[in-house]
């Protein structure tokens, strides 16, 4: 397997039967065009969800003839569902521009700007091959749709400002109305001023890596279709932060950040290698070798992220003959041990050793011997039911905050288990959303609420999984993570204040199948890690 840039594009062409079988196809329908599968067919979603519409633009790039090769339907018929989806997603538009993405009259940042970016796309990409009627409808549903967002922003999650500047520069290119392109270069501004001493933008109050490369995808596309290069700088600063991060086989580690999002960006990596040769280094690594389906299942396994997302693999392909991918470009990582205090994420690299500590996401720790993955520990836990304590603890969740310590060879984290935090909405809940967006105002005074309550908890909401309270519990967790000549150790320590537990009641997230014996009362529980040169691991845990 070879050539990622490839692989992912014919993967998207092989799937293609996928979204034709998400869309209603009844031309008497009144749904017709529709990609949201549980509105128009199972009936059990009251509104259209307008991402899932961004699978028309997909289509319609691949009616290209740069795709003749790969894909198995007729560009005709590509092109008639492209035509469909377009029409379907103007209808689904508010008539002041906007949209709904995760509840009904939500009429979200989000669900304007990720459509308008994927249609902006199909249209440049499409050119004169976009028939008249279409290209009408595109102008004036981008129109729209760029008065709608060209007056909002969005700060809390960084990466929504910069698919902002990347949707009104392409509804300008698409329109040719001057007010979207300098809409965009405000965005872009915002999105700027935003950028931390570290290189990366917040999201939520937070760092996630997986958003650092949609942000990096967005802002290199507005560059691409503007010509303004004033983001360049910011943006091979966000990339330095990056790399340090990103494994040998082209992936990340999710708990990282605190969106859990594991995306390594391909748009923008490539439009940023002509101008960064560490970004030609990695698109040269991508060019001989995929990672293949672990770098698709961030935002292309299953139907959902299918239809959102599977444009990008293609603009990626179209774009890649002015990718820089320099032979000459070979030292990918900065040596030994980089350590981001404020994101609270490490990384370590020698000849041999890759090595990925993330005490922000709860000491996960990942361990690659040259390009060979052969260590993931994502932490412990406890399950254990008792008179003082139920349910269960853990390690993992994101707080940047947790206590780090630089000691020879390594980090050492302190911390607590805390309790896993889920969110389901309930109906009062959805009761409340579903009233409280009747209107304009009263929706974004309503997403106001619940942005600064995203922005209170550092938590996305929508992810399953909340970040665990730092000091909470009865359990104190320690990690040390130290390479050396010999190999990478990974030692724990887990002290229990009250009863002593039974053997089982902790679960390594290394080998579940291990009863651990701790013994409690204050006193503690010491495991030790040792991966060496021949991959070997050795477990070994004493109690005292």
């Amino acid at each position: 397997m070879t050539n990622d840039f490839h692989w992912q594009a014919e993967f998207v062409a092989q799937s293609a039967w996928r979204l034709l079988s998400l869309q209603d196809a009844n031309t008497l329908s009144p749904t017709y065009g529709c990609f949201h599968y549980a509105y128009w067919r199972d009936k059990t979603s009251e509104f259209a969800d307008a991402r899932f519409q961004e699978a028309g633009a997909t289509l319609g790039l691949l009616s290209l003839p740069a795709f003749d090769g790969i894909r198995a339907q007729s560009s005709e018929r590509l092109y008639e569902a492209f035509s469909a989806a377009l029409t379907n997603w103007s209808r689904q538009q508010y008539p002041e521009g906007a949209f709904d993405e995760w509840y009904k009259g939500e009429r979200g940042f989000a669900a304007a700007e990720f459509p308008m970016i994927a249609y902006g796309l199909a249209a440049r990409f499409l050119g004169d091959s976009l028939k008249p009627d279409d290209r009408q409808i595109l102008t004036q549903t981008l129109n729209r749709a760029a008065a709608w967002l060209s007056i909002r922003h969005d700060l809390v999650k960084t990466n929504h400002e910069a698919a902002a500047a990347a949707a009104l520069a392409l509804a300008w290119d698409a329109t040719g109305d001057q007010r979207w392109r300098s809409a965009a270069r405000a965005a872009i501004d915002n999105v700027l001023s935003r950028q931390t001493p570290e290189g990366w933008f917040p999201e939520v109050g937070g760092m996630d890596l997986g958003y650092c490369s949609v942000l990096l995808d967005y802002v290199m596309l507005y560059t691409l279709v503007t010509g303004d290069a004033c983001a360049i700088p910011a943006m091979r600063r966000l990339f330095a932060f990056m790399l340090p991060h990103i494994h040998p086989d082209g992936t990340i580690s999710p708990e990282a950040g605190l969106c859990l999002n594991p995306y390594v960006s391909r748009v923008g990596l490539g439009l940023l290698s002509a101008h960064d040769p560490s970004a030609a280094a990695l698109v040269r690594r991508l060019v001989v070798a995929s990672p293949g389906t672990e770098a698709l299942i961030p935002y292309l396994a299953d139907d959902l992220r299918l239809c959102r997302w599977s444009h990008l693999p293609l603009a990626a392909w179209l774009l890649f003959p002015g990718f820089n991918a320099d032979p000459s470009a070979s030292d990918l990582y900065p040596s030994g041990w980089t350590w981001r205090k404020q994101a609270a994420v490490a990384a370590y690299h020698g000849p041999d050793w890759h090595v990925y500590f993330s005490p922000a996401g709860g000491g996960a720790v990942r361990v690659f011997h040259q390009d060979w993955k052969v260590c993931e520990d994502l932490g412990l836990s406890v399950d254990y039911n008792g008179p003082w304590h139920n349910g269960q603890r853990g390690s993992a969740g994101y707080d940047p905050d947790r206590d780090v310590t630089a000691v020879e060879d390594g980090f050492r984290m302190d911390s607590q288990l805390g309790p896993a935090s889920f969110f389901f909405p309930g109906f009062i809940f959805r009761l409340i959303l579903r009233l409280g967006c009747v209107t304009p105002l009263s929706s974004k005074w309503l997403r106001a609420a619940i942005d600064f309550y995203r922005l209170k908890m550092r938590t996305a909401v929508n992810q399953s999984a909340a970040p665990m309270a730092k000091g909470a519990g009865d359990y104190a967790f320690s990690r040390t993570v130290t390479v050396t000549a010999d190999g990478v150790r990974i030692e724990d320590v887990l002290t229990s204040a009250k009863e002593a537990l039974p053997a089982g009641a902790v679960k390594l997230a290394f080998d579940p199948r291990r009863a651990i014996p701790v013994i409690g009362g204050g006193k503690s529980l010491r495991i030790s890690k040792f991966i060496t040169a021949d991959q070997a691991v050795t477990i070994q845990w004493e109690a005292n």
